[in-house]
């Protein structure tokens, strides 16, 4: 058997070596990635509402096309206008891998997405409840001398509970540097067992991790999000909240228009400045879209790609989501 093996290698062995040099050009990824425009995601069936008013347009995500550093796609990028090499640099915090830049992301999608209802039911004067709020590890510094990860959410510290940020910096401030402390998470929907070594960094005791507060809310009507795998970052806020507010207010403001845009938002409807935006721009513009709401520290790039290149789409400015929905009114 083994010989047989041996001489069909031999007999093919230039078919093998080919085999083998098309899997590795495909799958060896360096510290980059491409580039390209993206499309929209109509988020009529990605957040449903209950008891959700009618509306005749559409809300859209714009994305950014993002593919491994592989050599191919390396290659491709060179060959495609529309396609850039970007250094991993550029989104990663000291040295972080590309799987916890998505980690990271995936915490930001669920801040985001949770704080863009409460800044519609804000904007449409209805009534929600923050249940719970979950302090969530985000980012773990290289200083940091811990078994926590990214995604974690902390329950308790030396068995005193911990409901908030103001709890959390309450129990460490009762320690001292170098003291070691126990942490209980919920990870996965399992509670784990988690220890970390405090350090001290001006003046102050730090575990050495970033964390935001991922809020439980209950609204009326019932709010649920469909999510994807792939989906991470904190760019969907703005439209998010757009397509909350469009549901559960009687007025339409699509009027039967295909709207698409990015942004972040907080909870208070504030909108902020993200990256990407010519991929996501002009694949708004390839997707027909009628109109692209940007934030306003993106709103020059955006008129001048718009111009440069002759793109039919109206652009409208997003400092706060009110003033979005009040110029959609007009």
């Amino acid at each position: 058997m083994i010989e047989k093996v041996i001489n069909n290698i031999k007999s093919n062995f230039k078919f093998y070596l080919l085999l083998i040099f098309i899997v590795l050009i495909n799958t060896i990824s360096f510290d980059y990635e491409v580039y390209a425009p993206g499309g929209l995601e109509d988020l009529s069936d990605r957040i449903i509402v209950d008891n959700s008013y009618d509306y005749e347009g559409s809300f859209n995500l714009t994305y950014v096309t993002a593919r491994k550093g592989t050599i191919v796609n390396l290659l491709l990028a060179k060959l495609f206008p529309t396609w850039d090499i970007v250094s991993l640099d550029k989104s990663r915090i000291e040295d972080e891998s590309s799987n916890e830049i998505l980690d990271r992301g995936k915490v930001y999608l669920k801040e985001t997405s949770y704080d863009a209802i409460i800044a519609a039911f804000n904007a449409a004067g209805k009534e929600y409840n923050i249940k719970s709020l979950d302090v969530t590890v985000s980012y773990i510094y290289n200083n940091a001398d811990t078994n926590l990860k990214i995604g974690d959410i902390i329950k308790s510290i030396n068995g005193v509970e911990i409901s908030n940020f103001i709890s959390l910096k309450k129990e460490i401030s009762k320690f001292k540097e170098n003291d070691k402390i126990n942490i209980k998470v919920l990870r996965e929907n399992e509670l784990k067992d988690c220890y970390s070594i405090l350090k001290k960094e001006n003046d102050k005791i730090i575990i050495g991790i970033s964390l935001v507060e991922l809020k439980d809310i209950e609204t009326n009507p019932k709010i649920e999000y469909i999510f994807k795998d792939n989906e991470s970052g904190s760019s969907r806020g703005l439209m998010c909240a757009l397509d909350i507010y469009n549901k559960i207010t009687e007025y339409d403001l699509t009027q039967g228009l295909t709207i698409a845009g990015t942004g972040s938002v907080d909870e208070y409807g504030n909108v902020g400045e993200i990256a990407g935006v010519k991929y996501k721009l002009l694949g708004a513009v390839k997707n027909k879209a009628d109109i692209f709401i940007v934030p306003s520290g993106n709103l020059e790039e955006a008129i001048k790609l718009k111009e440069d290149n002759n793109y039919d789409i109206e652009i409208i400015e997003a400092d706060t989501l009110i003033n979005v929905i009040n110029k959609l009114k007009k």
